[in-house]
Parts: structure tokens; sequence; C-alpha cells
């Protein structure tokens, strides 16, 4: 009798896998993810830094080594305080470009695509789980897919990834997402390497920002929802992994001990937990109406603390009526309540009972929250739309591209972000505070005095609108008496308008000494802020009281030695007075925390030529032009210090270079006339000196050179007429006239000849 034949394992029938199962269709959906994403993106690369970035990125040293990445700056409040994986995430962009904003830009672009690629994944596995299989199971990856869409191109997600500091945000959002991606994964097929992964990225969520101490107790719902039907079964079956999640809060409450309570940014002194409880449910309506119609959104909406009785009560009743709808459809509808639950849990730690009184309401923390949104819609123009859910989805999803493009546009300029947010929330004292400071740097002083008195009358006691409201009335008035600030660099033995009368007259008027006033008295309310002090003494030295402003700006330097700015303003401020010594020290020292700084080298390199250190002087200066090319000022000062060094033609290129990028340059110009003049090349100095004189105001001295080159070639008729100009400026030039008197002399000589 013949033995049965035993099939071999290639001849088992294996089950077809489904059109949207085929791995590359998953793939395509990712790329198709990068795609969209891209695009509603493209124009953010070149987005300036913005508000707290400054604090978190340029000015903080711990980045600046992997050795200190991850002990970013306690007790200050800044973004990165207690949030090391934060904080290393910025340290390896600035190892990879230093502070060059694009490299932050893609990194948080990058970080919200790998984000959308989680909830993509969770969305997709959860769909397929028995629980949801019979409803959703065969359109699982392109609900999935479009859910993924919707969340990460919806336009309230703009400010977790342009504003570069909120990466807090989107890295925590990874965080989370792959959090519960990798659990799904360790359950579906047991393994070790999954539960760990699922651990790690748990404790790297809580060393991101303290969102993620929600995530614990979110999982253990997402399991007993979706997976082990009750908690006890989700614990019988689970219950060391939900162990180990729960241990990460530990590294969370070491995080916020390190943070030393993140300063003064969170808790009760400011405001009291009934006010910002119902600050919140306020906010969170808000939340739910952006989340719907994205119009209208904004950037920073300060410190606000609801106050009107009708905003008050449509808060509290719309927010208790959600909250009580989630607890009931978690037990009679699980997976409905769970995505009312994710929505609340994620919310509670900044949007309950806790003040983050520095910024009560803000877009970003909506980051993760709207994932139950966007999931939510998907699911249900599924179920209702049934075969064309997909039109309506993608079609909302190309709105949101166009949306979010527009959006990102308003962030394109620091001015115009604050424009923006000005306009949408008219009484918000911090941002008229940011627009006025930045219309003062615009020197559009009107317009910033304006704003920064509308931020001083709304909140009197605050000393930032303060110090900035005295320095525009301090600038406005020293513009008007001719008083304004030196900058740049004065062309030795010749004066371009750039030295002024001694300012203590003005002292009495009455609208400078309002703005001192205000210069004091924010320095009266914060005596230990740097920056308040810096900005006194560039007051004083705007109205030349030279020695009172190095007391205020050594004060400043004193305070915080390792801030850049304050040591470049002393310096420059000790070049201009001569103090060469100290005025290298804190070159040095500018240097020494910006290193590639080219302003910074070039005045540096310019005092080292002053101080005949010719070597080290041009050292410095060739490497402010190859970190900036264009920078005709550096051209100019490299070309001055190679023609005192005996190296004339490398000198004169280097100002023609000068004159290439900056026509008008007077220092260039200047110096090239008199390498002209000395290397017997009349012709070329003229050129030069008459292009001078077209360009910066006239002297006597300059106008007298001018004769004598026009009597070098010949032109002995326009030579007297030049001494005559540079009498009729000064009658008292003992040059021009002895000149003039040779060539009168001269001239009728050789007439009478």
């Amino acid at each position: 009798m013949p033995l049965p034949r035993t099939e071999k394992p290639q001849d088992v029938i294996r089950p077809a896998i489904a059109f949207w199962d085929r791995r590359w269709v998953v793939m395509f959906g990712g790329v198709l993810l990068a795609g969209v994403l891209l695009a509603a993106y493209h124009n953010t690369f070149r987005v300036p830094f913005l508000l707290d970035d400054f604090d978190s990125i340029t000015k903080n040293m711990s980045i600046r080594s992997f050795a200190t990445a991850f002990f970013p700056p306690a007790h200050s409040g800044i973004t990165v305080s207690g949030r090391p994986f934060l904080n290393f995430t910025l340290a390896i962009n600035y190892r990879l470009g230093g502070v060059d904003v694009l490299g932050y830009h893609a990194g948080n672009l990058l970080i919200h695509f790998a984000a959308a690629l989680c909830l993509f994944g969770v969305v997709r596995r959860t769909l397929k789980l028995p629980v949801l299989a019979n409803k959703f199971g065969e359109k699982a990856t392109p609900v999935a897919c479009l859910a993924a869409a919707i969340w990460a191109l919806h336009p309230m997600q703009t400010e977790s990834v342009t504003y570069v500091i909120q990466r807090a945000e989107s890295l925590v959002g990874l965080c989370y997402l792959f959090t519960l991606y990798a659990f799904i994964r360790a359950v579906e097929k047991p393994s070790r390497g999954w539960t760990a992964t699922t651990v790690m990225a748990c404790l790297l969520g809580m060393a991101s920002k303290e969102v993620m101490a929600s995530a614990p107790l979110v999982l253990f719902l997402y399991d007993r929802t979706f997976m082990s039907g009750t908690f006890r079964e989700s614990w019988r079956r689970h219950g060391r992994l939900h162990f180990a999640l729960a241990s990460s809060w530990l590294l969370l409450l070491a995080c916020v001990i390190s943070s030393g309570g993140r300063g003064s940014s969170v808790g009760f002194n400011d405001v009291s937990w009934f006010d910002y409880l119902l600050t919140q449910s306020a906010g969170i309506v808000t939340y739910l109406l952006h989340s719907i119609v994205p119009a209208n959104l904004v950037f920073d909406y300060g410190a606000v603390i609801e106050k009107q009785p009708w905003a008050l009560i449509r808060g509290l009743c719309i927010v208790i009526t959600l909250f009580v709808t989630t607890i009931v459809l978690l037990r009679k509808r699980p997976a409905l309540g769970f995505l009312g639950a994710w929505f609340f849990l994620i919310l509670g730690p900044t949007s309950s009972v806790i003040p983050v009184a520095t910024q009560t309401l803000a877009e970003h923390r909506m980051y993760l929250p709207l994932a139950a949104l966007a999931v939510g819609v998907a699911l249900l123009a599924c179920r209702t739309i049934k075969n064309h859910y997909w039109i309506v989805l993608g079609s909302i999803a190309a709105i949101f591209v166009f949306v979010t493009v527009k959006r990102n546009a308003v962030y394109q300029t620091s001015l115009s972000i604050w424009e923006d947010t000005v306009r949408k929330v008219p009484d918000n004292v911090r941002a008229l505070n940011n627009l006025g400071l930045f219309y003062l740097e615009d020197n559009r002083l009107e317009e910033a005095i304006q704003n920064l008195s509308e931020a001083h009358e709304l909140a009197p006691e605050y000393p930032v609108a303060c110090c900035n409201l005295g320095r525009a009335l301090v600038s406005r008035e020293g513009k008007i008496v001719g008083l304004e600030k030196p900058s740049g660099d004065l062309v030795e033995g010749v004066d371009f308008g750039q030295r002024r009368a001694d300012g203590s007259a003005y002292l009495a008027n009455p609208i400078i000494k309002e703005g001192l006033a205000l210069l004091e008295k924010a320095i009266s309310v914060e005596p230990g802020n740097a920056i308040f002090l810096a900005q006194y003494g560039n007051a004083l030295l705007t109205l030349r009281q030279t020695e009172e402003a190095i007391v205020q700006l050594e004060k400043a330097v004193g305070l915080d030695p390792e801030n850049y700015s304050l040591h470049y303003d002393l310096a420059n401020t000790l070049s201009r007075l001569d103090r060469n010594e100290k005025a290298a020290e804190h070159f040095k020292a500018a240097l020494r925390l910006k290193p590639d700084d080219a302003e910074a080298l070039t005045n540096y390199g310019s005092l080292l030529r002053r101080m005949n250190q010719f070597s080290q002087s041009i050292e410095n200066l060739q490497a402010a032009c190859r970190l900036k090319p264009n920078m005709a000022r550096a051209h100019s000062n490299l070309g001055v210090a190679l023609l005192q060094s005996g190296r004339t033609q490398e000198g004169i290129h280097e100002l023609e270079t000068a004159l290439q990028f900056d026509p008008n340059l007077a220092q260039a110009r200047y110096n090239l006339f008199n390498a002209m003049a000395e290397a017997d090349r009349p012709d070329e100095a003229i050129k030069h000196l008459e292009a001078l004189l077209k360009s910066s105001p006239p002297s006597a001295e300059l106008i007298s050179n001018l004769g004598v080159l026009y009597a070098r070639v010949g032109r002995l008729e326009d030579a007297v007429v030049q001494m005559r100009r540079a009498l009729e400026l000064d009658p008292k030039y003992e040059a021009a006239q002895e000149n003039l008197a040779k060539i009168t002399a001269y001239l009728r000589n050789h007439s009478e000849r």
C-alpha cells in the first residue's frame, strides 16, 4: 500500500495578502506622508529664531558639547531646563551646523514626520486588532494614512514644528507615539526587543517633556480597551511591562527636581489654581474651535487669565459635558471613549490646576491631543461615507497643506509673527513688548514707542517693557539732537561725522530723563538682570556719558560672564576710547563664546592693527573674510592691516574687493586713495578721493588733498579751486593756505614768463 504523500513546505498554500497590506503599499503611504509634509513646510527652513529659541539655543552653552548635553541649565525656566533628551537633540544640531537655523528646522520636520509615521503605524495596527477588525480591518492602511496626514498637516501643528524650541512638544509626541507603537508590537508577538524598546522610548519621553507623565496610564487604558478587555486581565498578562513603564515616572521626577521646579514659569506664585483651571476650560474650547476651523491661530497668548463670565460658563459647560461623555463611553463604547481619554489625559498636566504662569494658553499643547480628533474624523468618514471616504479625507488634507503654507508664511520674520500676534491679541503685553522691540531694532522709533507704551500701560511693573520703552525714548531724542550711538570704524585722523558732541547738556531733556528713569526702574525691579544694566549702559553711551556707561556694562558682564553680547558691546566701547588692552580682553572673551562671529573677528582685528600686532590682526581679519566673504568692512580692515605691514599690493587688492561689495565704504575709499597716492598713482588716487567726497561729508583736509593731487597731475586751476573750497570750510587750515600760496605763485610766475 503506497504511503500518503507528505506535503513539502513549498506546497503549502499561503493566504493571499490583501492589497492594502502589501509592504510596498504601506511604504508608499509613508512616502506620501513625507511628500505632503515637505510641501506644507517647504517655506519654514529659514524662519528665524523666535522668543525662547535664543535662551535655549543661541545662548545655551550646554549644547556646545556632548559632554554637557544631558545637563541643561537648571533653575532658569527656559524650555530645555529639566529636559535632557531635548537638549541632546539640540546638541546634535549644533555639532552639525552651529546656530544656522536650517539644521534646526530640518530636525524639527524630521521629528514631526517620524511622529506621523508612528501614528500611521499605531492606527493601522489598532484597526486590525480583533476588536475593530470587522469594521475597519480591510481599510486599515488607507484610513490610518489619511488620519496621520490630517493630523500632521493640521495648521495648529505649525507652532510645534516651525517654532524651533517647541521641538519639546513634537519630540515628546514622537516618544509618546513610538512608545505606544512598540507596546503594540511587544504584545502582538512578545519579544524582549520590543519590550525593551517600549520602556526605552517611554524613558526618552520622560526626559523630553512633562507631557509624557500620562503615557503609562494611556498605555494601560489602551491595553484594556483594545487588547485585554479588562484592567485585571491587562495587569495579569502584561503587568511587568506596565510596572516598568510606571517606573519611568522616577526619571521624570528627577528631571523636574533637576530643573529647580522650572524656575518661575510653573507654580502658584502668580496665578491661583482656580483661576488657572477656569482659564483652561475656556482655552480648551478655543483649541477645539481652532481644531475644527484652523483660522485666527495665535503664536503667543501671553499670560492671559480669562475674566469674562460668559466665556468661563460656556467653557466649563462644554468641557464638563465632554469629560462626562468620555467617562460614559469608556464603559459603553470603549474605543470611542479611548479617543476622549487620550485628549483629556494628555492635556491634563498643562491644562488643569498646575499653572504655567508665563503662558496660560498655548496651541502647541494640542500637538498630541489633536490625534484623537484626526483619527475620530477619519473613522467617522469611513463609516458614514463608505467607499468615498478617501475623497473627503484627502480633500481635508489638501486644504490643510494650503493653510499650513499660508500660516508658515507669517513666521518668515520676527516682525511679521509679532504683528500677527498683536493684531489677534491686542492686550498681550509680551507681544506688544516684542513687537516694539523689533520696531526699535529696525529704527522705526515712533511705532516702537507706541507699542511699548501700550505694554507699559497694561503692565506698569513689567520690567522688560520699562527697559525697552526707556531705550526707545532715549534713542528717539538722541537721534533728534544728533546723539546717535557711534557705530562702525573710525578712519584714523579723519572724522566722517561719527564723532559727536558730549551729550551732558541733554540730560535735562524731559523725555530723555523719562527714558533713563524707566531704565532705572527696570533695574530696581530686577537688579540682577544683566541685560537691563547693559541697555542702561548703551543709553548712557548714546548720551556720551562714557565713564558711567562703562561702569554699567562692566556690572552687566560681571553678572553674566558667559554672555557673548555683553562682552562684545563692552569691547567695542573700550575700543572707541582707545583702552585697547581691556578691549582686547573682552573681544577674546566674546570670541571664546562665539568663535565664528565675523563682526567680532573684524573689530578685534581692527583693534590689533591699532596695537601694531599686525600678524594677529591679519589672521583674525582673514578668518572674518572666510566666514563672511561679502563683508566689505572685513576686507577693508584687512587691506589696511596689509598696507601697514608692508604688503602693499595685497592691501590694495583687499581694499578694491571691499569697494566691490560696498562702493560707498568711506574707510576703504580713504585708505585706497592714500595707498594710490603713496604708490605714485595720482590718477587712481583722484578717482577714489572724488568718489569719497561724493558719498561722505566733506572736510578741509580731504578737499585740500584733492587739490594737491590735481596739482601733481598738472590740473593747477582745479587745484586752486579745491584749496579755496577747503579754506571756506576752515579758514585757518594751514596746509590749504600754504598750498594755495605755492600754486598761485607758480601760476603767476608762469604767466609773467
